[in-house]
């Protein structure tokens, strides 16, 4: 069985602090904001500002969703236009 990795680990112990047990496909965390995958619905990616509560703010397909810190940033600035 492969090593999970810190991130991901930090992930699952965030989601875990907030009652979510759910199995995590996949994770990234730029600034304020989480980028989660869970292994029940691999289609989507759903982005939580990491905080008290866990709730998804916005859904982005996962397929040709690209892992890097440019987009985190265009998404964070399209979250956060007021």
């Amino acid at each position: 069985m492969p090593l999970k990795s810190p991130i991901k680990i930090a992930c699952e112990y965030y989601l875990g602090n907030r009652g979510i047990t759910a199995p995590v496909k996949r994770c990234a965390r730029f600034e304020d904001l989480w980028f989660i995958v869970f292994e029940e619905d691999p289609a989507d990616v759903e982005i939580s500002f990491a905080c008290g509560i866990y709730e998804c703010y916005d859904f982005v397909p996962s397929k040709g969703f690209k892992w890097n810190k440019a987009n985190y940033k265009a998404i964070k600035n399209n979250l956060t236009k007021s």
